[in-house]
């Protein structure tokens, strides 16, 4: 059964709407782009006009850092708009499909909950899965041209989400089912009850801090 999907099944007008929104959204980002190679074009001409040789360094290094942003911002919003990533979350399974680096091709995972042995976060916030060897989990490579090959899967899979909310409902939903550590907190009872805080302190100090 499906629990949960990114990106999410849409109806004919919320298609429409969509594809309005990005389209909106994309000539916003040209639109920014295209700003940043003028300003960044006018401060490398201005380099060459300064008297200074720093000054001349330091404002073509500027205007070259300015028309880099502008060309990374557009390329990292058209890189990852694609419906060839997506995540789908069963009740025996977990289907995620992720980008493989630059090359244009793409990771996709079947990873059953039985193989999975325990999981965890990296600092950047992958989501690591440690596999067992027996199992029908599965990784497929697919390439620019739509081939798919089916590719050995190690004992650990690094699941990368473009949809923060499929990883959250994996930890906070299934965290028995992939074997993520639940969090657990200590609870700090104040037994501060000697009189000294009194009633009308406690009035005026709601979070019950003492002053401090």
């Amino acid at each position: 059964m499906l629990l949960y999907e990114y990106p999410p099944k849409l109806t004919r007008s919320e298609r429409q709407q969509k594809a309005l929104h990005d389209l909106t959204e994309h000539k916003k980002m040209r639109r920014n782009m295209f700003k940043n190679f003028i300003l960044g074009a006018v401060i490398v001409a201005l380099s060459f006009l300064a008297q200074n040789v720093i000054i001349e360094i330091v404002l073509l290094v500027l205007g070259v850092l300015n028309i880099a942003v502008g060309a990374l911002l557009y390329w990292y919003f058209a890189y990852y708009r694609t419906a060839d990533v997506y995540t789908r979350i069963y009740d025996d399974r977990i289907e995620h499909s992720q980008r493989r680096g630059f090359s244009g091709s793409y990771l996709e995972y079947v990873l059953y909950y039985d193989s999975i042995k325990k999981s965890y976060q990296t600092n950047s916030g992958v989501l690591v899965c440690e596999l067992s060897d027996s199992g029908e989990s599965t990784l497929t490579v697919r390439k620019k041209d739509g081939t798919a090959e089916p590719q050995p899967l190690t004992d650990r899979a690094e699941l990368d989400f473009q949809d923060t909310a499929s990883k959250l409902y994996l930890i906070e939903k299934l965290s028995d089912k992939i074997k993520y550590p639940r969090k657990e907190y200590n609870v700090i009872d104040d037994e501060d009850d000697d009189g000294y805080y009194s009633e009308e302190d406690k009035k005026w100090d709601k979070l019950h801090k003492h002053g401090l």
